[in-house]
């Protein structure tokens, strides 16, 4: 008789028991789903206009060319680079090879911190070609300007590395993901530059 009892108790409190671990279980779940998907999507917006855009021009909505070189003047000036001087040669040999105009300079700021960190005399603000021991130097900025933007759609773009974490596989092979966040960075403060100029 007592057997009887306690297994007509036990079933019933068993199945509560373990409706409640299931329904606790579900919360716990959903609240890590909604707190894992508001930490996503926070990156997501803040990378999304830079990771998923690549580097052709074609697909990019850019200023005119005047409101460019205003733009990367700002940009420079902020940081005190050297480059403020070049800023039309930026522009004009990114339109020549067709590559986003905040690539070239968000690359120098990533590298040598607006071309304030470089070996003496190189004029070499992009680590182009600089391995160890082994490093390229140019007449100056303009002919570095030139090359480097060059490669990037020849060695880069036309291979189908079109955006910062596909470059970042062979321009510094050794990052693992400092260096393209480093330049989506400072793709964004020029992006943010942009639009304040459109509404001033």
């Amino acid at each position: 008789m007592k057997l009887f009892v306690l297994s007509f108790i036990w079933f019933p409190a068993t199945l509560m028991i373990i409706f409640l671990s299931l329904t606790t279980l579900s919360k716990i779940d959903n609240y890590s789903q909604n707190r894992t998907l508001g930490i996503s999507n926070q990156a997501i917006n803040l990378f999304n206009l830079y990771e998923q855009n690549d580097f052709f021009q074609e697909n990019l909505k850019l200023p005119n060319t005047d409101a460019r070189v205003v733009v990367l003047k700002k940009f420079f000036a902020t940081y005190r680079s050297p480059l403020i001087d070049v800023v039309d040669n930026i522009v004009h040999q990114s339109d020549l090879y067709g590559i986003d105009y905040a690539l070239i300079p968000a690359i120098a700021m990533q590298e040598s911190q607006g071309c304030k960190v470089i070996p003496p005399g190189s004029f070499n603000c992009w680590g182009f070609g600089i391995y160890g021991d082994k490093k390229i130097s140019f007449a100056n900025y303009e002919q570095a300007i030139s090359a480097v933007a060059k490669t990037i759609k020849e060695a880069y773009i036309k291979r189908g590395l079109t955006n910062p974490t596909l470059l970042e596989d062979r321009w510094t092979p050794s990052s693992i993901g400092n260096w393209s966040y480093s330049v989506n960075f400072f793709i964004g403060k020029i992006r943010e530059l942009e639009k304040n100029y459109r509404n001033s």
